[in-house]
């Protein structure tokens, strides 16, 4: 890969977060750019004219410069066959006879902006969500190739990110022949990653170690999974050797897929009550109490604009669901969004458990696996977090 002729300076006094290592720089930040507007690849110079390196460009987005921290001579496959073996490294054991579904690649905090990958067995799913990369990617896929030969390669595209980077939102096929479902293994069960239509690359890849968490709580106890997706918590629950499992979800098609995966473990179709219904309408109309309570809601704040809404919205979800805790049981919450930082997210809590008049103690917060890593200097990639909780009364 030839050197890019673009060259982006920012101004003084706003490059400070890019000379500390943050990986984005908004549009503000630059005072000027020389160049070729349509290169995928700029170097960026903070106001004193220090080099910061190379980065993905992008001259139509608010997120213009997406640093790679890197100041080879170029760009190219052997430049993403070194992060990608980082990646690997970092995820020794993966994967293994029991988890063969999990993120290989996490944007930022593997030093690829705007990629992730996740593995499903024989089959990558690929996201890209920045325009500078998607005019690298034959030199990017033809790294992944050869780090993971013989596995297929999907490229999910209908994505919001893309859309604001003026990318195509259809998905394609990059290599091999892909299904639309494949199934997996995770913690020793079988799942299927749909992905076709599912959520994501197909499968929330990032809460195995809160499942693992559930599974080690459930024993004895009556479960209640809200926003249940196709079960995974409950499915741990019962192999956790929960009394019972009660599944909150709105989609008919998720519900299908959860009863599948219940038969390939082996589980008695019993032992899960799948309630098709909106999950605020049916707190509202359930009164029971179970003592594990799981919530984990889609994004209510996808955006910082959203902050307030979502804030309102997070802490009448929970004050909802504290109230079907028994006491003696322990609550699962979680936030995905963007816009809700853990600070804030530990105030939703404290509000909504004063509002429901629970007495509430925090155990332990939670976050995504170590195979999404997160670059100190990137907070945003932060994105999940929530906490233990156990209801005393």
């Amino acid at each position: 890969m030839a050197a890019s002729s673009a060259v982006v300076h920012l101004r003084p006094e706003k490059e400070k977060a890019a000379l500390r290592g943050h990986p984005w720089v908004f549009s503000g930040a630059v005072a000027r750019i020389e160049g070729d507007l349509r290169s995928a690849l700029a170097r960026v110079r903070s106001a004193h004219g220090k080099d910061l390196g190379w980065a993905l460009f992008n001259p139509d987005s608010r997120i213009p410069v997406r640093l790679l921290h890197s100041r080879a001579e170029s760009i190219g496959r052997e430049f993403f066959a070194e992060r990608l073996a980082a990646a690997r490294a970092l995820r020794a054991g993966l994967p293994s006879a029991t988890t063969t579904g999990y993120r290989l690649l996490n944007a930022e905090g593997d030093g690829l902006p705007g990629w992730t990958v996740d593995r499903y067995d024989s089959v990558l799913v690929s996201q890209i969500t920045s325009a500078g990369l998607e005019k690298l990617r034959g030199e990017a896929y033809a790294a992944l190739a050869a780090a993971y030969p013989g596995l297929a390669i999907r490229q999910r595209n209908d994505l919001t990110a893309r859309r604001q980077e003026g990318l195509a939102s259809h998905d394609e096929t990059i290599s091999g022949e892909v299904p639309e479902e494949v199934e997996f293994l995770e913690g020793g069960l079988r799942f299927v990653a749909d992905l076709a239509g599912g959520q994501k690359t197909g499968y929330y890849c990032d809460q195995r170690e809160n499942r693992e968490r559930v599974a080690a709580l459930a024993a004895g106890r009556r479960v209640l999974d809200l926003f249940a997706h196709t079960g995974a918590f409950g499915l741990y629950a019962l192999r956790g050797g929960a009394a019972q499992v009660t599944a909150v979800e709105s989609s008919p098609r998720l519900a299908e897929l959860a009863l599948r995966q219940l038969a390939a473990n082996g589980f008695a179709p019993e032992r899960l009550e799948w309630r098709r219904a909106d999950v605020g309408a049916e707190l509202r109309r359930n009164r029971e109490l179970y003592e594990l309570v799981i919530c984990d809601p889609p994004p209510l704040a996808p955006r910082k604009s959203d902050v307030e809404r979502g804030a309102r919205a997070y802490k009448d979800l929970n004050r909802l669901a504290l109230g079907r805790v028994a006491p003696g049981g322990f609550y699962l919450t979680f936030s995905c969004s963007a816009g809700i930082d853990p600070r804030l997210f530990r105030q939703i809590l404290f509000a909504a458990a004063d509002e429901a008049g629970v007495s509430l103690s925090l155990l332990a917060p939670l976050a995504a696996g170590p195979d999404h890593p997160v670059d100190i200097f990137h907070p945003e990639g932060e994105y999940l977090k929530g906490w233990l909780g156990y209801v005393r009364g």
